[in-house]
């Protein structure tokens, strides 16, 4: 066997080891999935990186406050001097026309040194507010992230259990009807029961038989959004843990009191109150180029000049000096007060948002605690209902088995024991998802 064939054969195993790992399926609970989303989702990242970019905006608004300093140096080759012209009459003046001078030498060496400090600048210190209003509105909207990936990924949760418990419930339907074939074909055997009746429990059979894909095929596709929600590939396997239970109900608050956690917790309100007050910083910002500026300033100069490239015969002049400098701003076109009005308008523009979205979320919040009651009333009496659709079943069975009832009284029957257990799992799911909408609102993420 040559190394070609040593080298398939590796390559081979190692993809057959990684399609076996791959196969492998995962356990999923309810907060494995989250914790899942929240590390792999994508929006989430991007606002998680959006607050380190804030933040280093921040660093980059107060690094006009310290002292800059720079450094340069600079090489001259004069191929012409530069001159100076003396007027006539003066000392060196020769005759009636000005005389000309040349200055310097042909090489110029110059070191410079220069440092300033803004004393006062009220932009650099609006500058410096609107962007720390910046860091709280990315930290806001990453928190804000989380909420909205954790209701989705719950939302997406609650309908994998409910289409596996819609399958689960009609497979136990096809179960029933088929034993209920059997228990009428024996009868029929016997002489006990009409053709007709084995025919009804034929069709039955028959009838529940796409039914059965059907759910099937809807279990996969709910575990498929699943896995797009929390970022897994579309060939993962995935195995759910959990059942759509109805335990300790929550008390909703009265409107008038759930109204005012939301005012005060939810996220996407919390960033409109922060983008309000960003656009009262930049109406601030925007004003302070009304106003002065001083800033002190240094400057050291190490020099010299030559006709020669001799180096230890230079002589070197040091020259320094410091200032201050006050810049006031007289007239700029209007400029200054264009973008004030600018940034007024966009206060409005935010103030209107938020007046808007107060409105919406006031009759989201009015749904939602209406969505809740209606599926506290809805599992409540379902339960009452499954109770007497299974002795339903089990009389229409009896009665069937001992002659005096008919195969159609037990489809009825097997029909309504089936809807009224999907019913109450519906009924359950919806109160999930409502409740989930409802911890949205609230922040749901507070807990994690």
């Amino acid at each position: 066997m040559n190394i070609r064939a040593y080298l398939l054969i590796g390559l081979l195993l190692t993809q057959g080891y990684a399609w076996s790992k791959d196969s492998q399926p995962i356990n999923l609970t309810l907060d494995k999935a989250l914790e899942i989303a929240l590390d792999k989702n994508q929006g989430v990242r991007i606002a998680r990186l959006e607050v380190k970019k804030s933040q280093a905006q921040l660093i980059e608004a107060r690094s006009y406050l310290f002292p800059k300093l720079s450094a340069s140096g600079q090489y001259l080759r004069n191929i012409e001097k530069p001159v100076i012209f003396l007027p006539p009459g003066t000392p060196f003046g020769v005759g009636g026309k000005p005389t000309i001078m040349e200055i310097g030498s042909d090489n110029s060496y110059v070191g410079t040194i220069s440092a300033s400090l803004p004393l006062f600048s009220n932009a650099i210190y609006s500058g410096i507010r609107l962007s720390k209003r910046g860091v709280e509105l990315a930290e806001e909207a990453y928190h804000g992230s989380r909420v909205n990936i954790i209701a989705e990924v719950k939302k997406a949760f609650y309908g994998v259990l409910l289409a596996g418990e819609v399958r689960d419930l009609t497979q136990m339907s096809f179960k029933n009807a088929e034993e209920n074939l059997e228990n009428v074909r024996q009868l029929h055997q016997q002489g006990l029961v009409a053709e007709y009746d084995l025919i009804r429990a034929e069709v039955q059979v028959e009838n529940l038989k796409p039914v059965v894909l059907q759910v099937e095929n809807n279990f996969e596709l709910a575990k498929n959004k699943l896995r797009i929600t929390i970022g897994l590939e579309a060939s993962q396997e995935i195995e759910i843990e959990g059942k759509l239970t109805y335990e300790n109900p929550i008390e909703v608050p009265s409107f008038d009191k759930a109204l005012e956690e939301v005012m005060t917790n939810n996220p996407d309100l919390r960033q409109l109150d922060i983008q309000i007050k960003m656009a009262h910083e930049a109406i601030t910002l925007e004003k302070s180029s009304h106003y002065p500026s001083l800033a002190a300033f240094g400057n050291y100069q190490y020099q010299t000049q030559s006709n020669d490239f001799k180096f230890p015969d230079y002589t070197w002049v040091k020259t320094m000096f410091v200032g201050l400098q006050l810049q006031v701003p007289i007239f700029n076109g209007f400029g200054i007060m264009a973008r004030v009005n600018q940034a007024k308008l966009g206060l409005s523009q935010a103030e209107e948002r938020r007046k808007a979205f107060t409105e919406a979320i006031k009759t989201q919040l009015e749904s939602v605690i209406y969505r809740i009651e209606q599926a506290k009333k809805r599992i409540e009496g379902r339960t009452k209902t499954i109770a007497q659709a299974e002795l339903g079943y089990e009389i229409a069975r009896t009665r069937y088995t001992n002659g005096l009832g008919t195969q159609l009284e037990v489809n009825d029957a097997d029909l309504a024991l089936m809807q009224a257990r999907v019913n109450y799992v519906q009924a359950v799911y919806d109160y999930k998802v409502a409740l989930t909408d409802y911890e949205q609102l609230m922040d749901g993420s507070k807990s994690r």
